[in-house]
C-alpha cells in the first residue's frame, strides 16, 4: 500500500517559523538603509519588487558582465533557489529547475514572449540573444501561471533586451562586446552594437562558442560497442539578433526582434544510458517577435507576438538513422492595463499558443492552447500591498483550467514581509507523449512516450522575510511548498506493463513517460549580500546564497527527472574593485544523492564544488583585457550521469564598451 505524504511535520513548521523570524533580532540592531524600489514585472502590472509579495531576484546588465561567467545558464548557478542539470559547458545544454522543480516546470521569456520549446524542455536555455543585450533578467521565484500561463510551475525567467526596455542613451553609435580564446581550441565572442537616431534605434549581435572540447575516454569501447577508443566533447553554437524599435510619439511605440540560433553538438549520454550511444545533434531556430504598445489616457495597450522554427537532428549512433523533427511556435498575447482610483490597478488580457511537429520517431502533431486572465493589484496603505490574479487555460491535452494566485506584502521601514499562494498547471510536451512511437522493435533501455498522458498540476505556498540592515547589509528569508500531482517523468518499466505502446520488444525494459502519482517538495532559502566602499576606487561586495530542498514521493517508483536537484545548493558571489583591475568570483558548493552507473563510467557525486574566477585589467576607459579560470578545482564531476562536464578550462581575451 502506498503511503502518502505528510502535509508538513513538525520539523518542516519550525523551520517555515524561523525563516520568518531568524532576522528579527538582526532588525532590532541599528536603524536599517533605505529600500532599493526596483520596478519588475513577477505579474502583469509593473510594480516596485517589494510591493509584489514574491521572491524575486534581479539581475543587471551591470552585474551579469561582472560576473565569471560566459552564458546565461552559468550565471543562473548562482542565484537562489535555482537549481541545474548542465550536460555541456559554454551553453550547449542545461536543465533549469527552480524550488526544485523539474526542467519542464520553469517557464521562460524574453521580452514579454515564451521561449519554452514545444519539442522538449532541454531546448529552454537556447536563448536567442547575446548577452552584450541583456538589460535585465528577472527570476521569479515559485508559480506564475495566472499571468503567463502553462509552465509556470517552479518559476519564472524573464529576460529583458535594451531595445524592448527602450532604453535611452546618447544619439549615435554605442559598441560594446568581448572576444577570448582558451584551451581545448576555444573561440568565443560576444559582441553588440546599438545605433540611436531620432525616434529609431537600432540593435545587433553576435554570440558564439565553438571548441574541439576534451579528449575523453570512450566506455562504449571498452564495452565493444564502438571502434574508436577516444571522444570529444566538441560544440559550435553561434546565435545572430538584430531589432529595431521606433517611437512615433509618447504614446505609440513599435518594437521588432529577429534572431538566428545554430547548434552542433557532441550529445553522448545526453539522453540514454546506453552502450550504443554515440550521439551527435544539431539544432537550427529561427526566432521573430515583436510588441506594439500604446497609450491612449488612463491605458497601456501591448500586444507582442512571437514565432520560432525548430529544426532538430539528432543522430544516435551512425549505424542508425538519425531522428528529424521540426516545430513550430506562434505566440500571441493582448494585455490592457490601467489604474483604479489612486491606490489599485487592474490588468486583462488574453493569450494563445499554437505548436505544430512533424517528426521521423514522434509523428506530426498539433497542440493550442487559450488563455484569459485578469490581475489587481491594491495598495491598502504605504505599509500594506495585495496583489490578487485569475486565469482561464483551454489547453487542447487537458481542456478547462482555472488558475489562482494572490500574495500580500507588509513593509515596515526596511523590514518587509511577503506571502503568497499559486497553482500552476502543465501539459506533456511532444517528446513525453511520443518520443521513439515511430521506431519499430525499439532498443531496451530508449526512452518511450506516452501518448495518455494527463496534466501536471500543483498548489505552492510561501513565506518570507528581508531586513536592510546599516552598512549595506541585506537579510532575505523564504520558506516554500509545493504540493503536485500528476507529475510527468520517466521511470523504468518493462514493455509487459506497457499496453499503450505497440514498438516494443517484449520483455525489455524501456524508460516510460507516466504520470507519477504525487510528490511534495519542500524548501528554505537564505541570501546575505553585503558591500564595502572603502574610498572612490576601491570596493568589495559579498552574496551568499543557500537553498534546502526535500522531494518526497509515495511508493519506490524510480524515476528520471522527479527529485533530480541537490538537497543542499550553496553558492558565493564576490566581487572586488581595486581601481583599474577587478577580480570576481562565483563557487557553487553541491549536495545531491550520487548515482553510478560503470557501463558508462557514469558518475554524479554525492558532494562537489565548482568556481569560476576573473581578472580584469582596465588598459583605457573603454578597454579592459581579462583572464579567466572556469572550474579553477579541476573538479571531475557529472549532473546528468555519463555526461562529463570538463575540468579546469583557461581562458583570456579582451572587452570593450
Amino acid at each position: 500500500m502506498q503511503q502518502r505524504t505528510p502535509i508538513m511535520s513538525t520539523q518542516k513548521l519550525i523551520t517555515l517559523i524561523l525563516s520568518l523570524f531568524a532576522g528579527s533580532c538582526l532588525h532590532a540592531q541599528g536603524q536599517p538603509q533605505t529600500l532599493e524600489e526596483v520596478t519588475v514585472t513577477a505579474t502583469r502590472i509593473p510594480m516596485e519588487a517589494y510591493k509584489t509579495g514574491r521572491s524575486i531576484t534581479i539581475i543587471t546588465a551591470e552585474r551579469l558582465r561582472a560576473m565569471p561567467v560566459s552564458t546565461v545558464d552559468e550565471m543562473l548557478r548562482y542565484v537562489a533557489g535555482v537549481n541545474l542539470n548542465m550536460r555541456g559547458p559554454f551553453g550547449v545544454q542545461t536543465d533549469i529547475g527552480i524550488r526544485g522543480s523539474t526542467f519542464s516546470q520553469v517557464l521562460v521569456m524574453v521580452d514579454n514572449v515564451r521561449l519554452n520549446d514545444p519539442l522538449t524542455a532541454h531546448f529552454n536555455n537556447n536563448i536567442p540573444v547575446a548577452m552584450s543585450e541583456i538589460a535585465q533578467i528577472e527570476v521569479v521565484r515559485g508559480p506564475a501561471a495566472s499571468s503567463y500561463g502553462s509552465d509556470a510551475v517552479g518559476g519564472l525567467i524573464h529576460i529583458k533586451t535594451k531595445t524592448y526596455l527602450g532604453l535611452q542613451g546618447q544619439e549615435g553609435l554605442e559598441l560594446a562586446g568581448e572576444l577570448s580564446a582558451g584551451q581545448h581550441q576555444l573561440q568565443s565572442a560576444d559582441v553588440g552594437a546599438v545605433l540611436r537616431s531620432g525616434k529609431w534605434q537600432f540593435s545587433s549581435s553576435l554570440k558564439s562558442n565553438i571548441s574541439d572540447g576534451e579528449t575523453l575516454p570512450n566506455p562504449n569501447f571498452a564495452a565493444g560497442t564502438a571502434t574508436d577508443s577516444l571522444y570529444q566533447n566538441y560544440f559550435d553554437i553561434r546565435t545572430y539578433s538584430a531589432s529595431v524599435g521606433y517611437k512615433a510619439n509618447e504614446d505609440l511605440r513599435f518594437y521588432v526582434r529577429g534572431s538566428a540560433d545554430y547548434r552542433d553538438f557532441a550529445a553522448k549520454y545526453f539522453y540514454t544510458q546506453s552502450t550504443f550511444d554515440e550521439s551527435i545533434e544539431q539544432i537550427d531556430q529561427l526566432w521573430t517577435q515583436g510588441a506594439v504598445q500604446y497609450t491612449p489616457g488612463k491605458h497601456h495597450l501591448e500586444l507582442t507576438a512571437g514565432y520560432k522554427v525548430t529544426d532538430d537532428v539528432f543522430a544516435f549512433n551512425p549505424a542508425f538513422a538519425p531522428n528529424e523533427h521540426r516545430t513550430w511556435q506562434t505566440f500571441l498575447n493582448l494585455n490592457d492595463r490601467l489604474p483604479v482610483g489612486e491606490r489599485s490597478e487592474v490588468a486583462f488580457g488574453v493569450q494563445h499558443l499554437q505548436q505544430r511537429i512533424r517528426s521521423t520517431d514522434r509523428g506530426n502533431h498539433s497542440h493550442y492552447s487559450t488563455g484569459l486572465y485578469g490581475v489587481f493589484s491594491h495598495d491598502f496603505s504605504s505599509n500594506w500591498h495585495a496583489n490578487a490574479s485569475l486565469r482561464l487555460e483551454n489547453d487542447a491535452n487537458f481542456g478547462l483550467e482555472l488558475l489562482p494566485q494572490a500574495s500580500v506584502s507588509y513593509k515596515a521601514g526596511n523590514y518587509l514581509l511577503r506571502a503568497a499562494y499559486g497553482r500552476a498547471v502543465r501539459a506533456a510536451d511532444f517528446t513525453e507523449r511520443f518520443v521513439s512511437s515511430q521506431i519499430p522493435n525499439l532498443a531496451p533501455g530508449r526512452n518511450i512516450g506516452n501518448p495518455d498522458l494527463q496534466a501536471e498540476r500543483s498548489d505552492s505556498w510561501e513565506v518570507g522575510s528581508s531586513f536592510y540592515l546599516p552598512g549595506q547589509l541585506t537579510l532575505s528569508a523564504a520558506t516554500f511548498y509545493r504540493r503536485s500531482t500528476n507529475l510527468i517523468d520517466f521511470s523504468l518499466r518493462n514493455a509487459d506493463e506497457i499496453g499503450n505502446v505497440n514498438t516494443l520488444q517484449s520483455g525489455a525494459d524501456y524508460f516510460y513517460t507516466d504520470n507519477i502519482a504525487e510528490a511534495a517538495t519542500f524548501g528554505l532559502e537564505l541570501t546575505l549580500e553585503k558591500a564595502w566602499a572603502f574610498s572612490e576606487s576601491c570596493s568589495l561586495k559579498a552574496q551568499l546564497n543557500y537553498t534546502w530542498l526535500e522531494t518526497t514521493a509515495p511508493g519506490d517508483v524510480v524515476s528520471k527527472y522527479i527529485a533530480n536537484h541537490p538537497s543542499h545548493n550553496a553558492a558565493a558571489n564576490v566581487q572586488l574593485q581595486l581601481g583599474w583591475f577587478s577580480l570576481s568570483s562565483s563557487t557553487n558548493f553541491i549536495v545531491r544523492q550520487s548515482e553510478v552507473t560503470e557501463a558508462i563510467s557514469g558518475q554524479i557525486p554525492s558532494q562537489y564544488w565548482v568556481s569560476n574566477l576573473r581578472a580584469n585589467v582596465r588598459v583605457a576607459p573603454s578597454l579592459t583585457l581579462f583572464g579567466q579560470a572556469f572550474n579553477i578545482g579541476n573538479t571531475q564531476y557529472q549532473e546528468v550521469l555519463g555526461a562529463r562536464l570538463p575540468g579546469r578550462w583557461l581562458c583570456a581575451g579582451i572587452r570593450w564598451q
